[in-house]
């Protein structure tokens, strides 16, 4: 009894999550001058940036705008290049990752997701999804209800 009743509850407190929703692009370089020392971002953090909320609200994207195709990725640019001193230049670095110094992008080897620097022209977009929270379905909910119910039964019968 208390197995089915331990796996009921399982079930209703498993949550279901939507789909990442996209939300928009942009290119690395759209990003402000690096002759004023721009802050350094992820691209999370230039995602929450450009289209608002928390960096965790969100997956990159390098390839395209589908969903199916979210590599976790992102382009940035690094401070004085990274590509052997060929122009231009991007990498591909996880959707996290960061280089800087104290948060800037000030010193050789720093990074950022959006800097007009190294990193020019389109085939340096990042792609932005809006990951929702999870949300209970209501057959979960339901679940949880009886499963709480036959724990009072339970108790109430062996009190009786």
């Amino acid at each position: 009894m208390r197995t089915g009743l331990a796996i009921a509850a399982t079930i209703a407190c498993s949550s279901v999550f939507a789909a990442p929703t996209y939300v928009g692009s942009w290119q690395v370089d759209d990003g402000p001058s690096w002759t004023v020392v721009p802050p350094s971002y992820t691209g999370q953090e230039a995602a929450a940036l450009l289209f608002g909320g928390a960096a965790s609200d969100y997956v990159i994207s390098t390839i395209d705008s589908l969903v199916a195709n979210i590599d976790h990725l992102t382009w940035v640019s690094t401070w004085a290049g990274a590509c052997g001193g060929s122009f231009p230049c991007g990498t591909k670095v996880a959707e996290t990752f960061e280089v800087s110094t104290g948060g800037l992008y000030a010193t050789p080897g720093d990074t950022s997701a959006y800097v007009s620097d190294w990193a020019i022209g389109t085939e340096y977009t990042n792609y932005a999804f809006k990951v929702d929270a999870a949300v209970p379905e209501p057959a979960s909910l339901a679940l949880l209800g009886i499963a709480i119910a036959g724990l009072g039964v339970t108790r109430r019968r062996k009190t009786a």
